[in-house]
């Protein structure tokens, strides 16, 4: 699996490489130096912003055994061991597996079995003889019996393990198990971060500059997108039907268009959300206005002098239609939804 974050061609990824991160960052330091962990984190942020590799690099700090040095000190047997993917006071749970082989590997979700199996596991005595480390990815997709299951242990959860939650959707996840974990939310990386680890990994700069624009401050989303001919004509498909509409006529013609292309669902909000984040960005100042040329003329307007609310009410727009669609909400209602917001938003500028 590729990693969301990665240094440099051939360098070991270290804590130090998410000191951007300001507060977060400090209080792992902390927690590491005084052994004052919790025994549950949600680690929450956009897809691609390094949430695995921060979990991973927690891992190695939690079970670090070298003397004297910060952890994790990346150099002992046991870091070793975490970084491989093999040490054997490591949990990983996953959409598919590992932990409950007899299950379909198909399946969609983290089923009951799973987290069955996690909870067998954390009540026996750890292999090396320090904590268990539990990393669950996409939290989000444990089925309702899977919480459930899960929830009995946060509430009483064994000596000596510590619970690592990734989501990129932390809304989706029960109240109840948010509320027994210590957020670390991830924010955006600053393009010019971006930017250096791009090419410090040998992307060519224009390339790179273009994948910046567009991952909204994902590392992984970057170097995902910068090569990906697909993506880049979803992306213009996008710009031309939902930027690019002219009269409330059009909203069936794209809604029709796009209908049977569920497959393509998640990837199309991300773009609108994207390309409406890339807007937001210039009204802030923190992105430049040559950014926006691809842009329809009304969008530019709105760029210059819209209020914040009115992104803010087109980004939750883009929030109400996945949620829609995650109910199972016939998917051609839930584009004219949102086509309906972003037309009525635009035509004040």
């Amino acid at each position: 699996m590729k990693p969301e974050l990665e240094r440099a061609p051939g360098a070991a990824l270290s804590l130090r490489d998410f000191a951007e991160q300001g507060a977060l960052y400090e209080g792992l330091i902390r927690t590491l130096r005084d052994g004052s962990y919790v025994h549950a984190y949600l680690i929450s942020g956009p897809a691609g912003i390094g949430k695995r590799s921060l979990a991973h690099l927690m891992a190695q700090g939690l079970l670090c055994t070298a003397k004297d040095v910060e952890k994790p000190c990346g150099a002992c047997p046991s870091c070793q061991q975490v970084r491989d993917g093999n040490h054997p006071d490591v949990l990983e749970v996953r959409v598919g597996g590992p932990l409950c082989p007899s299950e379909d590997a198909k399946k969609k979700d983290i089923t009951v079995g799973q987290m069955r199996n996690v909870v067998r596991e954390v009540g026996q005595h750890s292999f090396v003889g320090g904590c268990k480390v539990v990393i669950v990815e996409e939290a989000e997709k444990m089925n309702r019996s899977a919480a459930n299951a899960f929830l009995k242990t946060l509430e009483e959860p064994p000596e000596g393990t510590v619970f690592l939650l990734l989501t990129d959707k932390p809304e989706m996840l029960l109240d109840t198990i948010v509320s027994r974990c210590r957020p670390l939310k991830m924010h955006p990386w600053r393009d010019e971060y971006v930017l250096q680890v791009l090419t410090t990994r040998g992307m060519d700069d224009g390339l790179a500059r273009r994948a910046v624009a567009v991952c909204g401050g994902s590392i992984g989303r970057a170097m995902d997108v910068a090569g990906d001919e697909d993506y880049w004509k979803q992306r213009h498909d996008v710009m031309q039907d939902f930027f690019g509409l002219a009269s409330r006529s059009d909203i069936l013609t794209v809604s029709g268009a796009w209908k049977d292309r569920k497959d393509d669902a998640d990837a199309l909000l991300d773009d609108v959300e994207d390309l409406l984040r890339m807007l937001m960005l210039v009204r802030l100042g923190r992105q430049d206005e040559a950014m926006l040329q691809e842009f329809p003329q009304q969008w530019q307007s709105m760029a210059a002098s819209a209020p914040l609310e009115s992104f803010i009410n087109l980004m939750d727009a883009v929030t109400e239609a996945r949620r829609l669609r995650s109910n199972n909400v016939t998917w051609q209602p839930v584009l004219e939804r949102l086509l309906l917001r972003m037309m009525e938003e635009k035509s004040k500028w």
